[in-house]
């Protein structure tokens, strides 16, 4: 047994007899610092890759976020580990929050392109690459937030890695390029060994967040604003870590999204979205802020609260997180365990919670509202809603 130190990771990577992904690790993560070490079983680790006796395949298991394993091939393996590295790094450090994002520079800020499935963010970065842009992270982004400063982004030390095969409409000089790089591949993916890129723990402000809109339809490649809600719809669900309190990222990414650039990026061919973001981000239209102070501390989740049991007179429960992003308004409860979503509806009922009231003061007011609507309807709807609140733990 072995076991792999990454810098600044006090838990370390826990190879079991799996020398074929120990030879790997320095293809998929050159930039992340790493000693080897025979394993201390007093010491537990993050992540574990045991070998499958009398086979070349591997188990994994996450001991952070665990999940069912599977025999898969040592390269396999490897992106399973690198997975478990995006959990590992915040765990340890409470200054850092983790988005499901690629990450790009471009002109000395990073362009961020959260996660939308089959968007093909990790190609497109590839493709960014080819180009001349380093790239911070394919998958996995870290961000802080320092007090008065610019949002920054954290390089993960982690190769890009392609998913196979090649979209169709990739040119044949980006297909030449991929096939002549000598990045470990197997079936699904290849990594791209690509000399230069950032190193672990290398910053860049963010400059901009961009979503990825893929059309079927051959397209020309455009950039259109969108409202900060739309991007923080984009961003809900791109694994923020979890285990973080939902109030603090959600105070931070409100923050964020108030002074950011945000776009859409409609495209189909990939060269033809390269050359519309190089254009755009060729150079940024306001000095970047100063450094700032030190990092928000984010404080842990507790996910041990009993929910509320809806009374006579409800309230909005004190500690609750409230931000309007756009013109959408966002929850987060006391506990940190979630982010909410209010449509209109409810964003009006829980500012009338701002004061005690009654179920049937509130159905009365919708009643005067919605006099078109059956009053049984609205009343159904409204327990519904204060339900789902109080189970949230929003409401006291």
């Amino acid at each position: 047994m072995q076991d792999i130190f990454f810098d600044g990771l006090a838990a370390p990577l826990r190879l079991e007899e799996a020398g074929q992904v120990l030879d790997l690790v320095p293809e998929v993560a050159p930039g992340w610092p790493h000693v080897v070490r025979a394993a201390d079983p007093e010491v537990p680790p993050f992540f574990t890759i045991r070998a499958q006796p009398g086979t070349a395949l591997f188990h994994t298991e996450n001991h952070l976020e665990p999940a069912p394993s599977r025999p898969m091939d040592a390269l396999n393996a490897a992106c399973d580990a690198m997975a478990g590295l995006a959990l590992a790094l915040p765990a340890e450090d409470a200054g850092v929050i983790c988005l499901h994002a690629a990450g790009v520079a471009m002109a000395g800020r990073l362009v961020v392109f959260p996660n939308v499935r089959r968007a093909g963010k990790s190609t497109l970065s590839a493709a960014l690459a080819h180009r001349g842009h380093p790239v911070f992270s394919d998958d996995v982004l870290p961000l802080s937030f320092p007090g008065g400063g610019p949002v920054l982004a954290r390089s993960m030390g982690i190769a890009p890695r392609l998913r196979l095969p090649l979209p169709e409409r990739a040119s044949p000089d980006f297909r030449d390029w991929v096939a002549a790089n000598p990045g470990p591949k197997n079936r699904q993916y290849k990594y791209l060994r690509l000399p230069g890129q950032p190193a672990r723990g290398e910053t860049l402000p963010v400059g901009a967040f961009v979503i990825l809109d893929r059309q079927e339809e051959p397209e020309t490649a455009r950039l259109e604003p969108v409202p900060a809600d739309a991007a923080m719809d984009a961003l809900l669900h791109q694994n923020f870590t979890r285990d973080r309190h939902s109030g603090d990222i959600l105070a931070e990414m409100a923050g964020a999204l108030g002074c950011l650039p945000l776009f859409r990026l409609r495209y189909s061919g990939l060269e033809d979205a390269v050359a519309c973001l190089a254009d755009a981000f060729a150079r940024w239209p306001r000095e970047v802020p100063g450094a700032g102070g030190p990092p928000r501390i984010f404080r842990m989740a507790r996910f041990d609260a009993a929910p509320t049991v809806p009374g006579p007179r409800l309230v909005q429960r004190p500690g609750t997180v409230a931000r309007e992003i756009g013109t959408t308004l966002y929850l987060a409860d006391a506990e940190g365990r979630a982010i909410h979503r209010m449509d209109p509806l409810g964003a009006a009922i829980w500012e009338l919670l701002a004061q005690p009231a009654s179920p049937e003061e509130i159905a009365a007011l919708l009643a005067e509202a919605f006099p078109d609507t059956d009053p049984a309807t609205l009343g159904a709807d409204l327990g519904r809603l204060l339900d789902g609140l109080a189970g949230q733990g929003l409401l006291a």
